[in-house]
């Protein structure tokens, strides 16, 4: 089950973009996480498997981008072998994204994050 957290600046424009994006990420995310030689939530990631939370930026934030986007996802040895190009797709997703749906420039950035986890449903 990875986690996708969006944070995003406190701008008008972006709640709107946010709140779109953040239906599509799960589309974007899973395909590009996942590992098909494992069994569903073993490694095997669909996009009902993701989930996204988004929150807005602070006034304290610093650097801040419009939208940092972080992964957190088990540390499989396959996702490691090509973590580069998972990123790079995922950012070219978002970028289509954002392309189709928005006129804007969207400053941001993606960051995967691959750890030792364990995951139970209740």
């Amino acid at each position: 089950m990875p986690l996708v957290l969006v944070q995003y600046k406190q701008l008008a424009f972006l709640e709107e973009v946010v709140e779109k994006l953040s239906k599509a990420l799960p589309k974007i995310v899973a395909p590009n996480l996942n590992l098909s030689e494992y069994e569903r939530l073993a490694g095997g990631v669909l996009p009902e498997d993701i989930i996204v939370r988004c929150t807005k930026g602070g006034k304290m934030d610093t650097n801040e981008k419009d939208i940092g986007i972080i992964i957190f996802a088990h540390d499989f040895p396959e996702r490691k072998e090509n973590l580069e190009e998972r990123k790079d797709a995922i950012i070219k997703g978002i970028h289509e994204f954002l392309a189709t749906n928005y006129e804007r420039n969207v400053s941001g950035f993606v960051w995967i994050l691959l750890a030792p986890s364990a995951f139970g449903q209740l």
